[in-house]
């Protein structure tokens, strides 16, 4: 070891070059796969909030709650309600029948050189809708 050391070709500075180089692309990739891991956190506890807003409310018509939502949290996710049984065409959901919200976001992750990988991030979450319509 302490020969390979003491060599004077140069060819522990290009192995160290070639090391530093393939670590700062892991490190980049890893910084990016976390990113999307947190987001998608992030994502899951939206649609949470969301569902809770709209079984209490027992209906699906709360796009005012949801445009607030994305303003305070910078992010342009599309949502949609799906697995919902509608009492009447204008988004209300009866006693006791789910209320499911999926949530879908874009996003782009630097990969090495000029690849970008396109990722879609989408969670979903359901409740029961609390309020009885006549």
């Amino acid at each position: 070891m302490l020969k390979t050391l003491k060599n004077k070709k140069a060819e522990g500075y290009i192995d160290t070059a070639v090391s530093v180089m393939i670590l700062a692309f892991v490190l980049i990739f890893s910084v990016s796969v976390i990113s999307v891991v947190v987001l998608n956190q992030n994502m899951k506890a939206i649609a949470d909030q969301i569902v809770d807003y709209a079984t209490f409310k027992g209906t699906t018509a709360i796009d005012s709650y949801i445009d607030g939502i994305k303003t305070e949290r910078g992010l342009s996710f599309t949502h949609s309600f799906a697995g919902t049984e509608w009492y009447k065409s204008d988004g209300r959901v009866q006693l006791g029948d789910e209320i499911v919200c999926e949530l879908m976001y874009h996003i782009s992750i630097l990969g090495f050189g000029e690849f970008v990988f396109p990722i879609t991030v989408q969670t979903s979450s359901s409740g029961i809708s609390q309020v009885y319509w006549k």
